[in-house]
C-alpha cells in the first residue's frame, strides 16, 4: 500500500462517525447478550412469581378486550375459554407467557438504565417506552385474532417472521430515539477534521 493511499484510508476513517459506529454495536451486543441470558434461563424467568402476575393480568386483559373489538368489527362471536379465545371456526388462539412482552420490557429498562444520559430524561422516557412496548403487545395479539379468522394457517408465519423482528425494530428505534434525540450522546453528522480546523 502507497503512502497516498495509506493517507487517503486514514482520512476516510478520520471522517466515520465512530460514536456512532460505538453505541450501535454496543446496542447489538447488549441485545444479543440478554438475548442468551433469557434463553439459558427462560423456565426460571417464566416462574418467577411478579412475572406470573404480570403476564396473567396482560392475558386478562388481551382475552377480554380482544374479542369485545374484534365480535362487533368483523361480526363474530369469539368466545374465551381460559386461556385462549376460541373463533367461530373452532380455531383456538392462545395466551402464553411470551406474548405479555416482559421479556421487551426488562430489555426496555436493562438496556436504558445501562447506556449514558441523564437520569431526568431516563424517568420519563423508560416509562414512556413501556407503554410503547404494551401498546405494540395488544397490536400483536389484535392482529393474530384477526389474521386467524381470515388467513388462520399462516399465523406461524406472522408471529415468527413479522412479530418477532418488529419487536426489535422497535428496540432499535427506540434506542436511536435516545442517543440521536434526547440525550444526544451522539450525532448523525461527525466533525470533519476540516471542520474542527475553522
Amino acid at each position: 500500500m502507497t503512502s497516498a493511499q495509506r493517507k487517503g484510508l486514514s482520512n476516510k476513517i478520520k471522517n466515520w462517525n465512530i460514536p456512532l459506529i460505538i453505541q450501535t454495536w454496543v446496542f447489538f451486543l447488549i441485545i444479543l447478550f440478554f438475548h442468551l441470558l433469557w434463553e439459558n434461563f427462560e423456565f426460571e424467568i417464566a416462574a418467577f412469581r411478579p412475572f406470573i402476575l404480570f403476564s396473567d393480568a396482560i392475558g386478562n386483559f388481551l382475552l377480554t378486550t380482544s374479542p369485545s373489538i374484534v365480535n362487533p368489527m368483523f361480526e363474530v362471536d369469539i368466545t374465551r375459554n381460559g386461556l385462549s379465545l376460541i373463533l367461530p371456526s373452532g380455531y383456538s388462539v392462545p395466551y402464553y407467557f411470551n406474548l405479555s412482552g416482559i421479556k421487551q420490557m426488562c430489555l426496555i429498562i436493562i438496556l436504558f438504565l445501562i447506556v449514558p444520559g441523564p437520569w431526568i430524561k431516563k424517568l420519563w422516557f423508560i416509562p414512556v417506552s413501556l407503554v410503547i412496548i404494551q401498546v405494540t403487545v395488544f397490536l400483536r395479539f389484535f392482529m393474530v385474532i384477526v389474521n386467524c379468522l381470515i388467513q388462520p394457517e399462516q399465523v406461524n408465519f406472522l408471529l415468527d417472521v413479522l412479530f418477532g423482528p418488529l419487536f426489535f425494530v422497535e428496540l432499535l428505534v427506540l434506542w436511536l430515539a435516545w442517543i440521536l434525540l434526547i440525550a444526544k450522546t451522539v450525532t448523525l453528522k461527525y466533525p470533519s477534521p476540516s471542520n474542527e480546523k475553522n
